[in-house]
């Protein structure tokens, strides 16, 4: 409700994906969403319609979406970070300030199975996330991330011919993770004790507010 939608378009994207934009609302699977590559991260294309009068229109694609969806399934930050950013280039107005939000619980614990067994989005999909976010901050992108009671849990590998997991190597926690995925330390968050995330977000919104934006919403 702090964004100004005549300047900041805002979209949604999740991780699990749903198998189908339809299906968004369902809780995803645990895991078989990923290995298709037909299944959406972005549920929610950019759009400014989420406001009516300074008030949230929850008739809009984006709040009835964040309303609906359901949490469930494993971790895996890299794709849609890469679908968050392939939705503000697509659709993000030029000359405009591009920012993801990667909301997460935990660490990375899985991958898409249509990759190379040696893919490191697959045996290294925490390490892949930071490669992938920084990637995407050097493209001009700012990424903010936030960590939600995130524990000491550790990111797991996935073996391609047996999907069974087992610690990433180098070993590497989510609490390590997500502040490498924030495009700078102060653009990381952690949520420590319950009632801060929306203090979070706020302060999120005030960066955003100093400069006209177009903000993808990336959570799980």
């Amino acid at each position: 409700g702090l964004l100004d939608p005549s300047i900041d378009h805002v979209g949604l994207a999740v991780l699990p994906p749903p198998t189908s934009i339809a299906t968004r609302c369902a809780k995803p699977p645990d895991s078989a969403s990923y290995d298709s590559t037909a299944s959406p991260y972005v549920i929610v294309p950019l759009a400014s319609d989420y406001l009516v009068n300074g008030q949230l229109n929850t008739s809009s694609n984006l709040v009835s979406t964040i309303d609906c969806v359901q949490a469930n399934g494993w971790t895996a930050y890299a794709n849609a970070l890469e679908a968050a950013q392939a939705e503000l280039v697509a659709d993000g107005r030029p000359g405009t300030t591009k920012v993801i939000i990667l909301l997460s619980d935990g660490a990375a614990n899985t991958g898409p199975l249509y990759y190379p067994a040696t893919s490191p989005y697959l045996t290294q999909p925490c390490h892949q996330g930071i490669a992938s976010a920084q990637a995407i901050t050097a493209g001009g992108t700012t990424v903010f991330s936030i960590g939600y009671d995130l524990g000491h849990d550790r990111c797991q590998g996935e073996t391609k011919a047996t999907q069974a997991r087992a610690p990433e190597q180098p070993p590497i926690t989510a609490a390590q993770a997500l502040p490498q995925i924030a495009s700078s330390p102060s653009d990381f968050y952690n949520k420590p004790t319950p009632g801060q995330l929306n203090t979070i977000f706020t302060s999120i919104a005030s960066d955003i507010l100093q400069g006209t934006s177009r903000l993808v919403d990336d959570g799980s």
